[in-house]
Formats: C-alpha cells, structure tokens, sequence
C-alpha cells in the first residue's frame, strides 16, 4: 500500500466510528432511558477533552513528526473502547466509555489535517482530500451500521465500531515507513499563546464556536428528533446520516477548491447562512422525507474547509499542527456546548424549541462572519511558473 493509500484508508477507518457514536448511540441510550442532557454528555465530555488535547496532539506532531505513533495508540484505544459497550448496561458506562475514548480521537483532525496542508500548498484541495477520506469512512459505518442496527441486535453495531478501530490499527502498524510521519519545520514557532494573540487566529476560533454551536444544538438529536418525534425508523435515521455523508464527500471535492478560487470569507459566510436557512425551514416543516433531504443537505463542508483553510494561511509549518489543534479545540466547544444547551432546553421545552435556538445563534454568525473574518492575501503562482516547478 502507497504513502497517500495508506493515509486515505487509515482516515476512513478512523471517522467510521465516530459516525456510529453520533448516529446510533443517542438512540440506543434513550432506549435505556437516559435523559436529553445525559444524552448530550455523549458529545460534550469528548468535545470538553478535545479542547485541551487536541492543541497538545497537534504539539506533539509539531515536535517529533511521529504522527503514526500517536495514530496507532487512538485507534487501538477505539477499537477496545467499542469492543467493551456489548458488556455495558446504563447509559452512564456509556458515556464514561465514549469519554475515555475521546481522549485519543481528539488527535484523529489536528493530525490528518497538518499532514494534509503541509503535503500540498493549495489549502482548500488538500482539506477537501482530507475530508473525503474521513467521510467516506463516516458513510460505510452508518450505512451497515443503519442496516444492522435496524434488524439484529445492538450488539453487532459496536461489533462494526470495533472492526474499524482495529482495522485501522493494522493499516497503520504496517504502513510504509514514512507514510504517517512528518518532517520537522525549520520555522520559528510561535507556540499556543503567540497564535491565540493573533487578533485573526482568535476571531476564527470565536466564529466557528458561535457556528458549532449553532448546528449542534440541534443535529446532535436529529436521529432521536427522526424517530421519537417524527416517528422515522431506525434505518432511516442511518440512511440520513449516511446520505449527509455522500454529500459531503462529494461538496469537499468542490468546496476545496472553491477555497483556493474564490476565497476563504465567502465560503464560510455562504455556510454560516445555510444554516439560518436550514433552520429556518425545519421549524415549519415536520414531514420525514422533507426534514430527512434538508438534512442531508452538505453544509457543514463549506464551513470547515474554509476555517481550516484560514488557519493554515494563517499560520507557518511549525506551527501547524498547534494552530488546527487550537482550531478543533474552538471546533469541539462549540460542538460540546450546542448539546449542553440543546439537552436543557429540550428537557425543559422540547426539541422543536431547540430549532429556534439554533435558528438565534446562525443568524447572529452570519452577521459576526461579515464585519470581522478578514483573509490573509493569498499569493497566486501564474501557471506558467507552475510548469516549470
């Protein structure tokens, strides 16, 4: 297997999991009658983790290039944590489970993403690479995830969580020699402080926490919303998030280079109002195939293609790895503190409440994005001089 094979199907088979978590287990722990805010510590504690590990994973790339080592420890630990939920009974195990879990998957986006962007200069192609990759492994395990979970026992689901996580453990245990590892910059890092004082690394930050929130809010309880509200099934809860999936493999193909096209700020912006008119139309409509095809609908690519891209504009090879760290800490607060919210005011309202809130908080990024996300200049190599390198 090649160095760039070996990088795709390791990232698909550390994202396939994931997709388990965040499509079925909301389900499953309110069948064993968890409540919404219990539920949402699903999302919060490992986004709460990633907060402060994702920067440190991204540090220790920076500093020893040794991304295979850090890959191999996350995805044995993925691998045994789903090999333990068949033994588990209350919703609490659950939850401590996917928690010491977090701990180790919070490396999976600082570390495939500088690998990404330090491999190839054209930020927005080499993120929407990365991402396809990812998705692609998001979209097998919550499609047969979906079908298992719709006629066999629970059980064979977290038997799938396990075969990817070990799966993945293999691919990297026999990969090429420098297939997942890094080349240490020569640039002077400026380290975690130095890049949060940049007024446009903490603005970045700020937005894509405000957007986060907004969509997590809500989407962290779609499946549930699906089935105990709207009466879906459980396959189709599966084939959503599988077909929200597709989508977004195929929008990362063309939002990438969109990035490098048209510009960073305006694929963002274009993101952060999908989603005020995503909920927008949700709040009114209740029919299952219309709420299914709205979310499916791939709008979170053009949100984080574009931040990522900034904060690789933003920042040199050295720190690289620090800066999309800092990134998926902002990214994981906001995707930790939609659920909080979410989980109270369903517990206290309802879900549908939840709807407006999200509607709130995307209009209110829409309006931050226009007035404050500023674009580094970007410096265009003509194509002539691109043929002669």
């Amino acid at each position: 297997m090649n160095q760039r094979l070996t990088v795709q199907v390791s990232t698909a088979l550390a994202f396939g999991p994931t997709g388990i978590i965040w499509a079925f287990l909301p389900i499953h722990l309110r069948s064993l009658g968890a409540s919404y805010l219990l539920i949402a510590l699903v999302s919060l504690i490992p986004a709460i983790e990633t907060i402060g590990l994702s920067p440190a994973w991204g540090g220790i790339l920076d500093k020893t290039g040794r991304g295979n080592k850090i890959l191999l420890i996350s995805l044995l630990a993925q691998g045994i944590g789903f090999s333990l939920f068949p033994f588990l009974k209350s919703p609490e195990e659950f939850v401590l489970v996917v928690s010491l879990m977090g701990l180790f998957s919070s490396s999976f986006i600082p570390v495939y993403a500088a690998m990404a962007t330090l491999s190839n200069r054209q930020y927005g192609r080499a993120i929407g690479g990365f991402w396809t990759a990812a998705l692609l492994g998001y979209a097998s395990a919550t499609l047969i995830g979906g079908i298992l979970y719709q006629y066999l026992p629970v059980n064979s689901l977290f038997l799938l969580g396990a075969l990817y996580g070990y799966a993945g453990t293999l691919v990297v245990l026999f990969a090429p020699k420098d297939a997942l590892t890094l080349k240490r910059s020569l640039d002077i890092s400026r380290g975690y402080w130095g890049l949060l004082k940049q007024r446009n690394i903490a603005i970045l930050c700020l937005l894509s926490i405000t957007v986060l929130v907004s969509t997590s809010a809500f989407n962290s309880f779609f499946t549930l919303y699906l089935v105990d509200v709207l009466n879906g099934s459980r396959l189709t809860a599966g084939l959503a998030a599988t077909g929200t999936t597709v989508l977004g493999v195929f929008a990362y193909r063309l939002v990438g280079p969109l990035n490098d096209k048209v510009g960073r700020k305006p694929v963002f912006m274009l993101g952060a109002a999908g989603y005020a008119a995503y909920f927008t139309i949700l709040y009114f409509v209740t029919n299952v195939v219309i709420v299914t095809v709205l979310w499916i609908l791939p709008i979170y690519p053009l949100v984080q293609s574009a931040s990522t891209a900034l904060m690789s504009d933003y920042t040199s090879g050295a720190d690289r790895g620090k800066g999309l760290g800092l990134l998926e800490s902002a990214i994981s607060l906001g995707g930790g503190l939609g659920p909080l919210a979410g989980g109270l005011i369903a517990d206290a309202a309802q879900l549908q409440a939840v709807i407006v809130f999200s509607l709130a908080v995307a209009l209110a990024s829409v309006a931050s994005s226009q007035i404050l996300l500023k674009e580094k200049p970007r410096i265009i190599i003509p194509s002539s001089m691109r043929a002669r390198t």
